[in-house]
């Protein structure tokens, strides 16, 4: 099975709202993986898209027990550390372990990733908003909500994405931080849309 083809696939349809074809298949993903376990090293590519048909089922604590077990097999595993901090980020609000993963972990090894300066950058700004929320706001940070989580990077020879249809997902999940960037600014009260903007 190719399981980032076929998790795609789940990805596409969740997009387009089917839903129930859409678990089956992530359940299929999940079935075939735990056919497969074998209790060794070799267990890291297993648990990694065990650990995304979770996320994608909108199952983020017991994707982060997945990923877990990954990163047992291999403490530096790009992709599974990149999964574990969008978890934390998009889905259980807590960007300080966010911050951290992308100082410690994502950063050192690829300064240059796009996807991850915008990621600790996000995390920093939900940080410094709720520590000082903007005057006459109610309630932090943690109230703004991510319409869409950006997708993880696609595991692949050199590393993470690759391809045209990394490119192609690269600039959605910066286009989702980017959206999710100017929610949080819209609410601060700093924000001015760019057609309002003075040269």
């Amino acid at each position: 099975m190719d399981y980032e083809a076929t998790l795609n696939q789940a990805l596409d349809l969740l997009a387009d709202g089917e839903d129930a074809k859409a678990e089956r298949i992530l359940q299929g993903i999940i079935d075939h993986v735990k056919a497969r376990l074998t209790r060794t090293g070799s267990d890291l590519g297993f648990h990694y898209y065990w650990g995304r048909a979770l996320t994608a089922m909108d199952e983020p604590e017991q994707a982060l027990l997945r990923f877990e077990k990954a990163l047992e097999i291999d403490p530096g595993h790009e992709p599974t550390l990149w999964e574990t901090a969008s978890i934390f980020l998009h889905d259980l609000d807590r960007p300080e372990s966010a911050a951290a993963l992308l100082k410690e972990n994502l950063l050192p090894s690829n300064p240059d990733n796009p996807l991850y300066v915008e990621a600790l950058r996000l995390a920093e700004f939900t940080l410094r908003l709720r520590k000082e929320p903007p005057p006459g706001s109610v309630g932090s940070a943690s109230g703004a909500s991510v319409s869409q989580r950006p997708h993880p990077p696609a595991p692949g020879p050199n590393g993470p994405g690759g391809g045209a249809k990394s490119d192609s997902a690269l600039r959605d999940r910066e286009a989702a931080l980017q959206a999710q960037a100017d929610a949080l600014l819209a609410g601060s009260g700093d924000w001015i849309p760019e057609a309002d903007a003075k040269p």
